[in-house]
């Protein structure tokens, strides 16, 4: 009877080493063979999952929902994640690098399992973002943005995490916003960049100064200027020693275009131009009187794409093997009836439905490739949108 025990005995402890066996120290702790659950995660930080089917939660990071463009920004990023079936959490940092990893930081505590930014506050903070999510394993991605350091763009290639990012055609937008300029009548101008060593600023500049120097329009200041509090008073100053100027090409920041406009007429002119990007809440009655030219903004739609493309890689239906850079158009607004269609239909309701953000979801649409979404994205604008709502 003891040796029949004795051998019992011994084929338990054999079946309980078999169950540990699959764990392999020498491999820093990886699974062979993973249990198979309900949702996938991360076996370790190089290993993403292979696919996620359950609810999840999108983190974005912004400055907040106060102004026209945040908050429709906010609301546009919502779209997408409801015809997902996520839930959106949002967190408002502010305007510095350090606070866009606060953010970042704050979602990935919150437990969302995709996160986006922006980099408006310089690309110093992208690696550091990178290493976050590379840790805890959260898909990332990242809108209005195209990076432009080397190193950096080499550094976040290497990221299995790195979902990819979204911009806009800068240089073409800044050339198209300063030829409206021209055509109005401007001929000598102020340009007012936000900051420095950002691509999407430098690249609208770019595009602008183009225009300016085939149509032989006098740049009579380029400046810097972080602080919007301050764009009042630096043209003001520009125009005591500049009379002759009359428009001013704004880079960004487009909510300072009423400060410039009264830094206008307090030097007692009557008729000038502004062309800025950026909406901002009273931006109508500028466009309709005449002091703002051209509006680019409406791109709250990068927030809305780069969401689609984080949720297609997290449910393990990348739109490429590598990291994906979609372009997405401005809705460039130049008459007060341009606005008002893009308040009905955009900035007041949604844009798109849940059904048709859902096409740009492999889940709804097993068709869906790279150059078909990137199709679907570029047929954005105040046509495209009046088509689909009154079609």
């Amino acid at each position: 009877m003891k040796k029949i025990f004795a051998i019992l005995l011994a084929l338990v402890m054999v079946l309980s080493l078999a169950a540990c066996g699959g764990k392999d120290d020498s491999n820093g702790g990886k699974t062979d063979a993973p249990a198979k659950t309900d949702t996938p995660a991360s076996t370790d930080a190089d290993t993403p999952a292979p696919g996620n089917t359950d609810g999840f939660k999108y983190g974005f990071a912004s400055w907040g929902t106060a102004d026209e463009h945040g908050r429709t920004l906010n609301a546009a990023v919502g779209w997408a994640v409801d015809a997902a079936g996520g839930e959106f959490v949002g967190d408002a940092g502010g305007f510095t690098a350090e606070a866009t990893v606060a953010s970042i930081e704050n979602l990935i505590s919150a437990g969302c399992q995709m996160v986006s930014f922006c980099t408006y506050a310089g690309e110093a903070s992208v690696p550091t973002i990178s290493d976050m999510c590379r840790e805890k394993g959260v898909y990332w991605t990242m809108w209005d943005t195209q990076i432009a350091d080397p190193e950096i763009a080499a550094y976040i290639a290497e990221d299995p995490y790195y979902v990819g990012c979204t911009f806009e055609d800068n240089v073409t937008s800044g050339y198209e916003t300063m030829k409206a300029m021209g055509e109005a009548g401007v001929t000598n101008v102020i340009i007012i960049r936000y900051g420095s060593g950002i691509p999407t600023c430098d690249e609208r500049c770019e595009g602008g100064i183009k225009y300016a120097g085939e149509a032989n329009i006098t740049i009579v200041d380029d400046m810097i200027i972080q602080d919007t509090a301050e764009y009042k008073n630096a043209v003001a100053n520009v125009l005591l020693s500049h009379p002759e100027v009359d428009g001013v090409f704004l880079a960004g920041a487009g909510t300072a275009s009423a400060t410039v406009a009264e830094a206008f007429r307090g030097a007692g002119k009557d008729k000038f131009y502004i062309g800025a990007f950026d909406y901002f809440d009273g931006m109508g009655d500028m466009l309709k009187s005449g002091e703002l030219v051209c509006i680019n903004g409406g791109h709250m739609v990068t927030g809305t794409f780069s969401a689609l493309m984080a949720i297609n890689t997290w449910q393990g239906n990348p739109l490429s093997t590598d990291k994906q850079e979609i372009i997405i158009p401005y809705l460039t607004l130049k008459s007060y009836e341009d606005y008002e269609a893009y308040i009905q239909y955009a900035s007041q309701g949604a844009a798109y439905t849940s059904e048709e953000l859902q096409q740009f979801l492999v889940s709804y649409n097993p068709d869906l490739t790279l150059e078909s979404f990137q199709e679907g994205v570029s047929k954005w604008s105040v046509a495209d949108i009046m088509a689909r709502k009154n079609g």
